[in-house]
């Protein structure tokens, strides 16, 4: 998937205001999500890794209580393997996204582009596994939720994949935007949280995650944006219908104010000093 294939193409001389703006708020969108994206995977790798590699695992229950239990292997070898595969997909988004390096070595994007949906599917499969076996922290609505996620990130990947091989480039470019916009629905999710406790003190959220916010939150870190992401795809396949192309733009324009607040507190506040402590520790 290329840079290029998330916005329209630019300089037609019909191209309209709308036009012009959803192509420039999709490369903000861009721009902004895969610098956040990739440091919230570089945290992942420093700190879930890292805590694996010192011998102290249990420092995951620190960031959302009852990710490690020593008294089910494979719960915890599911959610290693999620956050593994998780990071990887962070990473290499923004290297799949770029169209210098699609056009220049068309080999390395298709590699990559297997390793990206191996790694989806081992992350939807990683942490379906983690659910079935143990079940998360906030009970039935949190295993629906996160189970539907992981369903849907396995089926994003296998179409994806499923149009490339038969060159249906449309429809592949199509799904791999939806599987880019559920892929950084880990790093939304945490996104999302962090604003809210500063807008109002944590309400609706409770220990157990089990408060109305959490219940709201359990599906809201990905399915908006499959919306956004399916907008995205009907606007910049219909350049004669600007009022969609227009509500496309002021969605991106938002999503990227919001993701740079959130990426500036999360870095200043858990990000860097995360990674700090496994370098310094």
């Amino acid at each position: 998937m290329r840079a290029a294939e998330l916005v329209p193409a630019a300089g037609s001389a019909t191209q309209g205001g709308s036009a012009v703006w959803l192509r420039w708020s999709g490369t903000a969108l861009a721009a902004s999500a895969w610098f956040s994206a990739a440091l919230f995977g570089i945290y992942i790798i420093f700190f879930y890794a890292g805590a694996i590699a010192v011998g102290t695992p249990a420092d995951w229950n620190e960031v959302l209580p009852g990710l490690f239990a020593p008294e089910t292997p494979a719960a915890t070898a599911g959610i290693a393997a999620h956050f593994a595969a998780g990071a990887i997909l962070l990473l290499l988004g923004p290297v799949q996204l770029v169209g210098r390096i699609r056009r220049a070595a068309p080999a390395l994007h298709h590699w990559i582009g297997r390793l990206y949906v191996a790694s989806a599917l081992i992350a939807g499969l990683g942490g379906l596994a983690f659910i079935l076996v143990r079940g998360t922290v906030g009970g039935t609505v949190m295993d629906l939720g996160f189970g539907l996620y992981g369903a849907l990130v396995v089926a994003a990947a296998v179409e994806t994949l499923r149009h490339a091989r038969a060159r249906r480039l449309e429809r592949h470019r199509a799904w791999a935007i939806r599987l880019f916009a559920l892929a950084i629905g880990s790093w939304l999710y945490r996104l999302e949280y962090g604003l809210w406790f500063v807008a109002t003190g944590a309400a609706g959220h409770t220990a157990d995650f089990r408060g109305g916010f959490d219940l709201v939150m359990d599906f809201a870190f990905y399915l908006p944006n499959l919306l956004v992401a399916e907008l995205f795809i009907r606007a910049r396949a219909a350049p004669g219908r600007p009022l969609l192309q227009t509500v496309s733009a002021l969605l991106l324009t938002a999503a990227t104010a919001v993701i740079a607040l959130a990426t500036w507190e999360f870095a200043r506040l858990a990000w860097l000093p995360g990674i700090a402590f496994r370098v310094t520790g």
